[in-house]
């Protein structure tokens, strides 16, 4: 039986995200929220099963990933979706629940970006944890779905998990600071898989091609 808890990461989001936590918890009755606060902002919980905890630096998206998923596969769930701050996604836990019952796979996304996705325990387990070497943002997705491709599991695409609302890179928007390792990540994703997403060469990471 399939049991899910929702986490959060968040920065300088407050504003659009509180009114989302009400939304929440109905949604989510009965489930943990955990909200990973990486810019000391105000938030309050709503209902009991929600949390916030508070960062003292800015963990990044693979960061806050792995504390949520090391928390919520702590707590038994079988199953954890995270969702970005600048998004609400409708569903509620029974019916999350349900449809992935009855649709087994490995991993869980929408058919866009990552901005909302679940992600099972058995995967985690295989596969680790997310590459907190990608600072702050960008292709720490990349590389996860990567290697699950590397292990031969299953990414299960479909609207069910598209948001129903999304206002794309509010955070950066807000602080384009946080845009600063884009060039970055990408150079350390080339040189760790050999290539571009969709365009690896090594099986193994940061493997070296040798000519002969």
């Amino acid at each position: 039986m399939a049991t899910i808890a929702l986490g959060i990461p968040t920065i300088n989001q407050a504003e659009l995200l509180q009114p989302l936590l009400e939304r929440y918890s109905e949604n989510w009755y009965g489930r943990h929220t955990y909200i990973i606060d990486n810019g000391n902002q105000k938030i309050d919980p709503v209902g009991s099963k929600q949390r916030i905890v508070k960062m003292s630096y800015n963990l990044g998206v693979a960061g806050s990933w792995n504390l949520l998923c090391r928390t919520i596969f702590g707590f038994g769930y079988s199953h954890i979706a995270i969702l970005n701050d600048d998004i609400y996604w409708k569903k509620n836990a029974d019916d999350i629940e349900s449809y992935i019952e009855q649709n087994p796979a490995d991993f869980y996304v929408g058919l866009g970006q990552w901005c909302c996705f679940v992600l099972p325990y058995e995967t985690y387990e295989k596969v680790g944890m997310f590459d907190d070497k990608f600072v702050n943002a960008y292709f720490e997705d990349n590389d996860y779905e990567y290697r699950m491709k590397l292990l031969g599991l299953s990414v299960h695409k479909s609207e069910f998990f598209n948001p129903d609302e999304y206002k794309q890179s509010q955070s950066i928007r807000k602080d384009p600071s946080l845009n600063v390792n884009f060039e970055s990540n990408k150079m350390r994703y080339i040189e760790k898989w050999g290539g571009f997403p969709r365009e690896e060469k090594f099986s193994k990471p940061f493997e070296k091609i040798i000519a002969y």
